[in-house]
């Protein structure tokens, strides 16, 4: 028997009125109609008026059938190499088998195509929900609501409805505030892409630290540690003393090309990551860095998704606390 999508349980033109009426997304109009993830009490009651002022009239015979879903999860991530998104994986699936349900992984590698490729197969499979990172999100948000299928982003900060997130912004401040309780003078600021809003808000966030207390700074982008000539010239030329970089990765590779030229760190230059990635502990010495809790992120996402709350409960990004690692490689 043929797998019934969301996009065959309801007119997608007629829920796409409903949701233009209530003022939210196709996505949580379909949660709310088939009580199967987490709506706000405000936003149910704009659906139920939207539905009741455009005479709305849900197809019940497909709702049904498609109600017959497989216990699945899709999880899309970006590169599942990353410690960091290892970690969510880890915390969806331990909530998720907890509960029934097992978890197929898809590796997007940030490419949009592969990412849709994927999104297919979870589509095929009946799953029950979806869960993705922020990367390409309006294109993979736009391809989900076409089936009409609930899903969680993890890492959004511009959506409150379909997101998990940490405070990025804060996360970049306590960066700035643990370098310059290191004497810092010169710091340069090592980050990944800024179209990303978590790394834009965590550079922001320690911009903002750093000019409060009258620290000087430099950007460089990620691609500048591909060229450890260049980047050494940067540390030299600008008698840097301090690095705060987007993640752990990079914290990792920027001690490799400390060390390797003779530099001490801290007492020359210290370093600071972000993530608590395990690896972070496997260098010496040990890295500082910012704990977002990757896998407490993992099981709101998943929770969330699977409508574990109580209704009415908050979602809002306090609910992954951050926290300051302080190791070896920051001065005290």
């Amino acid at each position: 028997m043929k797998a019934v999508t969301q996009s065959e349980v309801i007119s997608l033109a007629t829920i796409k009125e409903v949701a233009r009426l209530a003022g939210c997304s196709v996505a949580t109009v379909s949660r709310a109609i088939n009580n199967n993830g987490y709506v706000k009490a405000k936003t149910r009651e704009q659906i139920e008026n939207a539905i009741t002022k455009l005479d709305y009239q849900p197809n019940e015979a497909a709702r049904t059938l498609y109600k017959r879903k497989s216990k699945m999860i899709g999880l899309l991530l970006p590169d599942i190499s990353n410690p960091f998104f290892t970690l969510i994986a880890r915390g969806v699936e331990d909530v998720a088998l907890a509960h029934g349900y097992q978890v197929l992984i898809g590796n997007s590698d940030n490419d949009i195509d592969k990412a849709k490729k994927y999104l297919s197969t979870f589509v095929a499979h009946n799953c029950t929900g979806m869960i993705s990172t922020a990367v390409n999100e309006n294109v993979i948000e736009n391809v989900l609501n076409q089936y009409g299928i609930p899903f969680v982003f993890v890492d959004r900060t511009n959506n409150e409805n379909e997101g998990i997130s940490t405070n990025h912004f804060e996360g970049g401040k306590l960066q700035g505030l643990v370098i310059s309780e290191g004497r810092a003078q010169n710091v340069l600021i090592a980050h990944a892409d800024l179209k990303i809003d978590a790394f834009r808000l965590r550079v922001d966030g320690v911009k903002e630290m750093l000019e409060l207390q009258g620290i000087s700074y430099l950007l460089c982008e990620e691609e500048t540690l591909d060229d450890e000539a260049q980047f050494m010239n940067l540390i030299y030329q600008n008698h840097i003393d301090s690095i705060i970089c987007s993640n752990d990765l990079m914290a990792i590779k920027t001690l490799g090309f400390i060390q390797q030229h003779g530099l001490r760190v801290p007492s020359d230059v210290q370093i600071v990551g972000y993530d608590n990635i395990p690896f972070s502990k496997m260098t010496f010495p040990q890295i500082t860095t910012i704990d977002q809790s990757a896998y407490r992120i993992g099981e709101v996402a998943v929770s969330r998704l699977l409508n574990l709350y109580d209704e009415g409960a908050k979602y809002d990004v306090d609910q992954v606390e951050i926290t300051v690692k302080r190791r070896e490689s920051t001065r005290m």
